[in-house]
């Protein structure tokens, strides 16, 4: 089975959504929120697909599973 360029989106919304988490935990400083940091680190190819209600969809499963996916 094929990944879809959406579903391809939605896991490299997830990776960099941890991977920005990771920095700020580790006293990192951001000087950008995560939304921008999603934007600049988002391969081009796949920003067509990338939305707002993706990234809160991403966001909110990550933050209200995080406990079960450890």
């Amino acid at each position: 089975m094929t990944l879809t360029d959406k579903e391809k989106t939605s896991i490299i919304t997830s990776h960099l959504i941890s991977l920005y988490s990771e920095k700020i935990e580790e006293h990192q400083r951001m000087n950008q929120s995560v939304i921008d940091f999603i934007l600049k680190n988002m391969p081009q190819e796949y920003k067509k697909h990338l939305t707002m209600d993706l990234i809160d969809d991403v966001f909110s499963f990550i933050s209200n599973h995080h406990m079960e996916l450890s």
